[in-house]
């Protein structure tokens, strides 16, 4: 592990996020906008999700892609959410929905859109084409959700604190 990642202090946070704060000429809402406006002429470099990249080289579009040595997994997770399923009649459907999303099919379909396979035989068959950097981590390596949520992201978190200029 190197030392910065290793790092845990909410200063070191703030002076890290300060200096790339300043390098950034753009700061868009989502993936798919940050490729747009990367896409006309906004920037030198974009830092965006993989799938976003992957589904633009599909299309043809040429990018020479850096997977940093330290990143974090993201994952995107499916559920049926019961009490809005039974007021629309929709709760089987929408359960057999998201088992076929665990299906092969579907997560083969995935990949063609630049999203990692979770289910095991699709994962076997496409393990050449995703990079696994060494120092990949999830949000538990960094205290769960509710502790980036207040660290991070909350009024007194680092990252509020670096948008506002406090």
């Amino acid at each position: 592990m190197s030392e910065e990642r290793g790092q845990r202090d909410p200063g070191f946070a703030k002076s890290f996020l300060e200096d790339v704060h300043r390098n950034i000429e753009s700061l868009d809402k989502s993936g798919r906008a940050s490729m747009a406006a990367f896409e006309y002429g906004v920037g030198d470099v974009i830092v965006t999700y993989e799938n976003e990249l992957l589904a633009r080289i599909a299309q043809g579009v040429a990018y020479d892609i850096v997977v940093p040595e330290h990143t974090m997994l993201i994952e995107n997770p499916a559920a049926v959410v019961k009490r809005y399923a039974q007021k629309h009649g929709t709760e089987d459907v929408s359960a057999a929905f998201v088992e076929f999303l665990r299906t092969p099919e579907a997560q083969e379909m995935f990949v063609k859109y630049g999203f990692r396979p979770v289910e095991e035989t699709v994962q076997e068959q496409t393990k050449g084409q995703f990079t696994i950097p060494p120092g990949l981590f999830d949000i538990t390596y960094l205290g769960g959700w509710d502790e980036v949520r207040e660290t991070l992201y909350s009024r007194r978190g680092v990252w509020y604190q670096v948008l506002a200029g406090i």
